[in-house]
């Protein structure tokens, strides 16, 4: 390395600070409530080769690390001083942008008329068009339903803001004002970004600022190597299932598969066996780029636990190569639709988890809750004619529970990122009443170290006409498992007027609701860590009494019995001496009667098979050669690779 380690702590020290500042600018001058309230949007520092120098850990996602930034900057030939270019279109930026709501911009940063660096970052537009208010929905079935398309362009040049492109832009969204207000935050960002940078150069001098870059990611690169050797050199498998609608009448849900293996300083992760892309807004769009920050991030956060102070940037990614096929739903085909794609990397965190799990099951915690729901509600504004769209709360489930501590409530590791929605600000927004909004009672999964607590949202709407939609809602079947004996967590509900005439609500695409209308969720929740029946009895009697757990759940659950508000310590004693020591990990009673009729090795086997037909076809042979596998299984009879080619083959000769 060029730069003594002295003055690399500094930059490491400085560039956050930098980007931390960016984040700042960004969640203070924000209009729309998922920015400055939730914060979904995110801030980096690129340096000149794409490679993300730096990223904030206190503000904003932590989804930036392990982003393709080259693509967005090969998209021109040059750059002035002052140009910021905008881009939302996954296919056009080959994965930067993973859905159409993420609007980037990106900037370069000059120091002597050399570009030193580029600042990047994006918002979460609350809506850019598309066949729904807040434009995803989990129904649309390829990506011109969605949204506008932005393809790379130069918003200012030279720092002069080109006109044509914001008209049209705002013209195709239901919040122009708003999406402006958002965009103008993120412009101000990258200027920060920019004084900033410069302001380091002129302290340190061009050559050791660009140094710096370049040493800090190898900095990153070689302590992320150091942790991978203290894993178990092997092979671990893990899979877990999306419980989506794929538009093509399918019943079988999204299989998500991963082999991670570790050799030496090395990991490999291999998605071979996930599903194929689908007819739904699910494809996750990495176009197959090394270290892809929707697929590495559990990884990055296994790395900042057990080295806090290591630097945050694409270095961490260096160490990691992926086997994506062309064609599945971590790799779709263009065109396909993007929109809850969060859903799929969610899973995909859950399988990295679990394959820690084996390779370390003594620090690795239970699985978390695995879904994170998005509540939008639209309507009309009475006095202004205008339509009024705000994210009512994303509502998370609680995590898994860890080897030394109770999962966290109402928050998972795999998007504790983002914020609630204080219920004044969204009563303040929209014409709603939230008559509840707290830690679902029973819903933590039992263990030694039990899993965190999920959400009871319950919300009155008082406007007729208003719409709601709720993306990534999962885990109404599936659980979360349990690991080390402990339980698996529990499911998500989703009811309207459950006082009244109560209707249970699966996924939901557009929900029209009148006056009067109560919608309540209770978000999932993470499995449990060791067997619950060697929880501290008094563990469970203040979980009792802060109302986390009833007493009934205290005696089924756990053993213990409770009189009185004080633990029967006999009672206790006798009723945990009847209980059989727990361990090993526990998926849930839903998957094992799935996978009795849907044998894992068949659906690898007819995954494989679909993805060897061409693109164009797959679609169609999809809902029929499961029926036909479906029926060979009921019939007691094999259905290996061979017999499902065969299948294929009679399918296509009557499909001519």
């Amino acid at each position: 390395m060029k730069t003594n380690p002295v003055q690399l702590e500094i930059f490491r020290n400085r560039f956050q600070a930098i980007v931390e500042e960016m984040a700042s600018v960004t969640l203070r001058t924000g209009f729309t409530v998922f920015v400055k309230e939730t914060s979904d949007f995110g801030a980096c520092l690129v340096a000149p080769s794409g490679e993300v120098l730096a990223a904030p850990t206190e503000t904003s996602v932590s989804l930036m690390v392990g982003l393709p930034g080259w693509e967005a900057i090969n998209a021109f030939e040059s750059y002035e001083e002052g140009d910021v270019c905008i881009a939302n279109d996954p296919d056009t930026t080959r994965g930067l942008s993973t859905h159409l709501p993420d609007i980037w911009l990106w900037r370069p940063i000059f120091v002597e008329g050399e570009i030193i660096a580029f600042a990047f970052n994006f918002i979460h537009s609350s809506d850019v068009g598309g066949r729904v208010p807040g434009s995803i929905t989990p129904v649309a079935s390829d990506v011109w339903q969605e949204g506008l398309r932005i393809p790379p362009l130069k918003l200012l040049r030279a720092g002069v803001i080109n006109d044509d492109i914001v008209k049209l832009i705002l013209t195709n969204c239901r919040i122009p004002d708003q999406n402006w207000g958002d965009i103008k935050a993120e412009i101000a960002s990258l200027a920060t970004a920019d004084r900033r940078v410069r302001e380091l150069a002129t302290r340190y001098g061009r050559e050791a600022v660009r140094n710096g870059c370049t040493d800090l990611l190898t900095s990153a690169e070689q302590r992320a190597r150091k942790i991978i050797t203290s894993i178990p050199d092997g092979r671990y498998e893990a899979s877990d299932y999306m419980e989506i609608d794929t538009g093509d009448g399918s019943d079988r849900p999204i299989r998500i598969a991963l082999a991670l293996t570790v050799r030496g300083e090395e990991i490999e992760l291999d998605f071979t066996g996930s599903d194929v892309q689908v007819k739904a807004a699910f494809n996750l769009p990495t176009y197959g780029q090394p270290g892809h920050y929707m697929l590495s991030l559990a990884l990055l956060n296994y790395f900042r636990t057990l080295d806090p102070e290591i630097p945050y940037n694409s270095g961490l990614t260096r160490p990691l190569s992926m086997v994506l096929p062309q064609g599945t739903i971590v790799n779709p085909d263009p065109g396909r639709a993007y929109g809850v794609r969060a859903a799929t990397f969610i899973r995909v965190m859950d399988c990295i988890m679990a394959c820690l799990g084996k390779a370390l099951p003594s620090v690795t915690p239970a699985n978390s809750a695995g879904a994170i729901a998005i509540v939008l509600v639209s309507n009309i504004d009475p006095e202004t004619g205008k339509r009024r769209i705000t994210v009512a709360q994303p509502l998370s489930g609680g995590s898994g529970g860890r080897p030394k501590q109770d999962g966290i409530d109402g928050t998972s590791f795999t998007g504790g990122w983002l914020r609630n929605v204080p219920n004044e600000v969204l009563e303040a927004e929209m014409p709603v009443l939230v008559e509840e909004y707290g830690y679902a009672t029973d819903s933590a999964a039992p263990g030694k170290r039990r899993g965190g607590a999920g959400i009871r949202f319950r919300m009155r709407n008082l406007q007729p006409g208003t719409v709601l939609t709720a993306r990534g809602l999962e885990r109404f079947r599936f659980n979360a498992w349990g690991a080390l004996g402990g339980a698996p967590g529990s499911n998500t509900h989703v009811t309207l007027n459950p006082a009244g005439d109560a209707k249970t609500i699966g996924q939901i695409d557009l929900l029209e609701l009148a006056g009067g209308d109560v919608v309540e969720f209770v978000s999932p929740t993470g499995g449990g860590y060791g067997d619950p029946f060697t929880r501290d009895p008094q563990a469970v009697l203040d979980d009792v009494l802060d109302g986390y757990i009833s007493e009934a759940e205290a005696q089924d659950g756990y053993g213990v019995t409770i009189r009185n508000s004080t633990v029967d310590a006999e009672a206790t004693a006798l009723l945990r001496s009847r209980q059989a020591p727990r361990s090993g990990t526990d998926m849930g009673a839903f998957r094992g009667e799935f996978e009795k009729k849907w044998p894992e090795a068949v659906q690898h086997d007819l995954i494989m098979a679909l993805l060897g037909q061409p693109s164009a076809i797959r679609d169609t042979l999809r809902v029929p050669l499961e029926r036909r596998i479906q029926s060979e299984l009921n019939g007691g009879n094999a259905c290996d690779r061979s017999t499902i080619d065969r299948m294929i083959i009679e399918l296509t000769k009557e499909t001519v």
